[in-house]
C-alpha cells in the first residue's frame, strides 16, 4: 500500500499491478497474494488516507457552530481538493466497485461524517434528531469529494472558487441549522 501510495501521490493516478509491484520492489504475485485488483489496491489507499482529527479541530474552533462546520469542511476538502487526480481515482474505484456488485457497506470511509458529526455537537438538543439527519446530510454535500467533482468537472470552477462554493454552502446550511435551533 505504501508503494501504491507514493505512486498516487508523485501523480500516477492509474498504476498496474506491474508498477505496484515494482515501486514495492516485489513480484507481481506478492501483490495479487494481498489484493485481487490495482482497483482494491487504489481502495485501500484512499479509505487509509489521514484526515486531521476531528476533536482537536473542534476543541480549537470551540462552541461556534459556523466555525466548527468549516473546520470540518478545511479538514475533508484540503487534502481532497488538494489531490484531485487521486480523489478522482478513489471515485472511479468506488463507482467501479458498486458497478461490479463488488460493493459493501464499508467501502466508503465515513471520514466526512466524522467531521461533521463532531462539528455538529453544539445542536445536540437543540433540533430534533431528524432536523440533525438533515442538517449532517446537507452538509455532506458540501463535504467530500463528489463536491470536488461537482464543482470542477462539472461546474468547470477552478480551486479556489470551487472551495469558495463549498464554504458557501456550509455557511449557508449552518445558518439554516441555528434558525432551526432559534424556532424549536
Amino acid at each position: 500500500m505504501a508503494a501504491a501510495a507514493r505512486l498516487v501521490d508523485s501523480g500516477c493516478t492509474n498504476p498496474t499491478i506491474d508498477d505496484v509491484a515494482e515501486e514495492a520492489l516485489v513480484s507481481r504475485a506478492t501483490v495479487y497474494r494481498y489484493f485481487e485488483s490495482t482497483d482494491d489496491v487504489l481502495w485501500q489507499v484512499y479509505s487509509d488516507r489521514h484526515v486531521p482529527d476531528a476533536e482537536t479541530s473542534m476543541s480549537i474552533a470551540g462552541d461556534d457552530l459556523t466555525r466548527r462546520v468549516l473546520a470540518a469542511e478545511a479538514n475533508v476538502n484540503d487534502y481532497l481538493f488538494g489531490h484531485q487526480d487521486g480523489t478522482r481515482a478513489f471515485e472511479r474505484v468506488m463507482l467501479e466497485r458498486r458497478l461490479q456488485g463488488r460493493s459493501t457497506d464499508d467501502d466508503r470511509p465515513g471520514r466526512r461524517f466524522h467531521q461533521i458529526d463532531a462539528a455538529l455537537a453544539p445542536l445536540e438538543g437543540r433540533v430534533g434528531p431528524d432536523e440533525l439527519q438533515l442538517i449532517r446530510h446537507a452538509l455532506s454535500l458540501a463535504i467530500g469529494s463528489q463536491a470536488m467533482v461537482a464543482l470542477l468537472d462539472t461546474g468547470r470552477l477552478d480551486t479556489d472558487s470551487a472551495r469558495e462554493v463549498t464554504r458557501f454552502a456550509c455557511q449557508a446550511i449552518t445558518g439554516a441549522a441555528e434558525r432551526l435551533a432559534e424556532n424549536r
